[in-house]
């Protein structure tokens, strides 16, 4: 029970690894708010949980959205009096060329999956600054530190989570808040193979990223979870500015 009495945010949790992280962190103890735009999913999540006796709530949100971030804020100081941890998972992964790859999908993936961690990092301060345990984890990816041909757009986010990461944690060390960033590399789910799907050629995409993976395997959302409980658990205490690589030494090579 690392996170026992702390109160989570997690956003863009429906599915994949953000789902995986409010479940683990419902089992160590913690007491959870969790957001998506996908209502139906977010509300089956809940109440599995609850029913379950895992004090979790579901809202409902677009994090991109500065209005819906700072009533997201409200709710959570409402509901459970405060907030410990913010994991902002809020994120989508089109593929293309950058030759042929339109300005508004460019836009897109820069406010999903940039603006939404600028808009609830900046909002979650006020409240992580009166907890004597906060901690922000932002989601990078392996693609943060390599290159990515064909997904330019999508790598060029996940370093700015990586380096927002890094320059939050300076920012905020004197408030006692630990920043750090996760950085999967392929992770089996549902958000994985729609990027498969979208590279023309999913079987084929998905052959190459295994084989690029010296342990032979993509990742599962459960062990990415482990590393995000770890960065936010005083097990990682002394941990902040931190890009943490749970790729299967895809980026050893």
């Amino acid at each position: 029970m690392r996170l026992e009495g702390r109160v989570a945010l997690v956003a863009g949790a429906s599915r994949g690894i953000g789902e995986a992280i409010v479940r683990l962190f419902a089992d160590e103890g913690a007491r959870v708010v969790f957001c998506a735009r996908r209502e139906e999913l977010g509300r089956a999540i809940e109440r599995e949980l609850r029913e379950g006796g895992r004090e979790v709530r579901f809202v409902q949100a677009d994090v991109t959205d500065e209005q819906t971030v700072k009533n997201l804020m409200t709710t959570t100081k409402e509901l459970y009096g405060g907030l410990d941890i913010l994991v902002t998972c809020a994120g989508i992964a089109p593929a293309a060329p950058i030759e042929s790859m339109e300005l508004a999908a460019w836009k897109e993936l820069m406010n999903v999956n940039v603006d939404s961690m600028f808009l609830l990092t900046k909002h979650a301060i006020p409240l992580l600054r009166e907890s004597e345990q906060a901690a922000i984890v932002t989601l990078g990816s392996t693609f943060g530190h390599v290159g990515a041909g064909g997904s330019a757009g999508y790598a060029v986010t996940k370093a700015a989570a990586i380096n927002f990461a890094k320059s939050a944690a300076l920012e905020l060390a004197g408030d006692g808040i630990r920043v750090n960033s996760l950085c999967p590399g392929g992770t089996a789910t549902e958000f994985l193979q729609e990027w498969f799907d979208s590279t023309g050629d999913a079987a084929g995409t998905e052959k190459w990223l295994m084989e690029a993976h010296p342990l032979g395997r993509l990742g599962t959302p459960e062990d990415q979870a482990k590393a995000v409980l770890f960065l936010v658990s005083d097990d990682a205490s002394f941990v902040t500015g931190h890009g943490l690589l749970v790729d299967g030494g895809y980026t050893a090579q």
